[in-house]
This record gives C-alpha cells, sequence and structure tokens, in this order.
C-alpha cells in the first residue's frame, strides 16, 4: 500500500513560488512543529526572510534553520521553489553518509548560494525540488525514499558551496580542534563500537589526553561521548522507523539484542520496547520529546 509517511506524519512540506502578482509569505500555515529546517530555490525575483536585513535575490540556494515563527516574504513576480523538514527527515537524509558530520555542520548554519543563470547545478537544484513537491502531491509507494534522495542532492550542493565549519571556530583552540578530529571519527564508527583506546590511538594521542580533552571541551568524557551519540541514534531508530528491537540492536554493532537491552535501559532507565511504545504514546496525547540529530556532542 502507499507509504503515507511524510504526508501523514508532515515531515516534509513543499512549495512553490510562481510569479503572483502579490508578494506571498510563506510559514504562516507551512511551518512544522518543533526544530526544523527551510531550503529555498529562488529563480526569479527577490524575498526577504524574517529577522533577517539583507533580502535575498535570485538565483540563489537559501538554507536556514526554521522555527514555528519563522516567515519568507517573497516578492511579488518571484518565481522559485521551498522545502520545510522536520528534525526525523533532516536526520534521515544524511543518514550514514561518511560526510554525515559535515551535512550537520552545514545544516545549522545560515547559507546563501548565488547560482549562476545556466549552470548545471542550478538545474539539479529545480530538478531536485520538483521532485520533492511531485512525489508529496503523488503520495506513492515508497516516497519517503525518493524524497530523501532529492534532499540529499540539496545538501550535497549546500556542503559544496559553503565554507567548511567542521574544524570550529577560527582561531579554536588546539583541545577544539582535537576534538573536532574525535567527534567525526565518533560519527564514523560509533555503530562499530570502538573502544575509547581505539579513538585515542587513531588520533595519535594517550586515552589520559583524549580524556582530558574531551572534558576540557565538552565537561565529559570520550565515553560519555560515544554513549550519546549510540543513545541518540537508538532513540531516533525507535522513533522514527518501523524495524525491530533486535533489528536496531544489529544496526547499532551490538552483538546480541540482550545487550543492546541493558545499554539502553541503563541510559534511558526503561527497555527499548518500552521506550518506544512511550514515546508512540507521548505523540498521540502532544507530550512525547522526540530525539534530534543535532543533540550532540
Amino acid at each position: 500500500m502507499p507509504d503515507r509517511r511524510f504526508r501523514d506524519s508532515a515531515t516534509v512540506r513543499a512549495g512553490a513560488l510562481t510569479g503572483d502578482l502579490r508578494s506571498r509569505i510563506v510559514g504562516l500555515a507551512e511551518s512544522l512543529h518543533g526544530p526544523s529546517w527551510c531550503a529555498i530555490l529562488l529563480e526569479d525575483g527577490g524575498a526577504m526572510l524574517s529577522g533577517e536585513d539583507a533580502r535575498i535575490k535570485a538565483p540563489v540556494l537559501a538554507w536556514r534553520p526554521w522555527s514555528e515563527t519563522s516567515r519568507l516574504r517573497s516578492d511579488a513576480g518571484a518565481v522559485g521553489a521551498y522545502v520545510l523538514l522536520s528534525a526525523s527527515a533532516l536526520g534521515n537524509t544524511i543518514g550514514h553518509l561518511p560526510e554525515a558530520r559535515d551535512l550537520r555542520d552545514v545544516a545549522d548554519h545560515q547559507v546563501t548560494v548565488p547560482l549562476a543563470s545556466m549552470s548545471e547545478t542550478r538545474f539539479a537544484l529545480r530538478t531536485a525540488f520538483a521532485g520533492i513537491r511531485r512525489e508529496l502531491e503523488d503520495d506513492a509507494i515508497a516516497a519517503h525514499v525518493v524524497v530523501e534522495a532529492y534532499l540529499r542532492v540539496i545538501l550535497i550542493e549546500l556542503l559544496r558551496a559553503a565554507p567548511s565549519y567542521s574544524d570550529g571556530p577560527q582561531g579554536a583552540s588546539p583541545s577544539h580542534r582535537a576534538f573536532t578530529r574525535f567527534s567525526t571519527l565518533v560519527e564514523r564508527h560509533f555503530r562499530d563500537r570502538w573502544s575509547v583506546s581505539l579513538y585515542a590511538e587513531t588520533l595519535g594521542v594517550t586515552r589520559d589526553r583524549l580524556g582530558d580533552m574531551c572534558r576540557r571541551v565538552r565537561g565529559l568524557g570520550p565515553k560519555e561521548i560515544i554513549d550519546r551519540r549510540v543513545m541518540l541514534e537508538a532513540r531516533l531508530l525507535l522513533e522514527t522507523s518501523g524495524r525491530s528491537v533486535n533489528e536496531i540492536a544489529g544496526t547499532l554493532g551490538f552483538s546480541s539484542p540482550a545487550q543492546f537491552n541493558r545499554f539502553f535501559s541503563n541510559h534511558a532507565d526503561l527497555p527499548p520496547g518500552g521506550y518506544r511504545t512511550s514515546f508512540l504514546r507521548g505523540v498521540e496525547l502532544g507530550v512525547s520529546d522526540p530525539a534530534r540529530p543535532f543533540d550532540w556532542p
């Protein structure tokens, strides 16, 4: 039967700016509940984003963290498209790509990318935005797979064009730069269940040095940081996927479901199956607090 995940759960919304004779405000009805992001492809005309003094002018790709009070006011005659996506949709889109850390870093910043008038990039983005709208409207089988693929195109174009945020602010201390390298390794290998010693060896530092650096930058030991990343992924999978607890245990590199159950229970005070049941009940009541892909480290 058709996969109605995006339409029913309202994790992605999309629309077009079609050159209307009057200005249009996006966000009055389109905004999603909770933390979200907005991608805007402006092909003609201009627009203003709430809280910003400068107009964005076509042709441009813009990316902004979004809230329920955010607004996009397009000029009369503006032509383009926009996509709003929730934290869970963004997390699913980024998934387990090797570039996941860099994509998350870019996603949490305001990015504006001017586009050449007849560039291949512009045509690819136009196709991606139109494809997302089509999939949401048709709501066909596996629509979420196609939508995530198009969203990846948009994110990767942002990554290619945006400055690098992965090394932290310019002038960051050696500890901050080393911590950034550690957190990047954690992103790549937390499913492999690497030990703290293996992370330290890969970074070329002692285990004690790694511990000192993590506590100085984040106030947490390296094992706590690794466990937090595993727990975040476990919560996201329990909340947003249909995978069984056994499947999630395997995905996260646990040797057995029992080991995963013990790990999760130690950190959440209830087993993963109980957590999923409680979360879904909370969704019905409007009180659940979902995990967000950007809550670590």
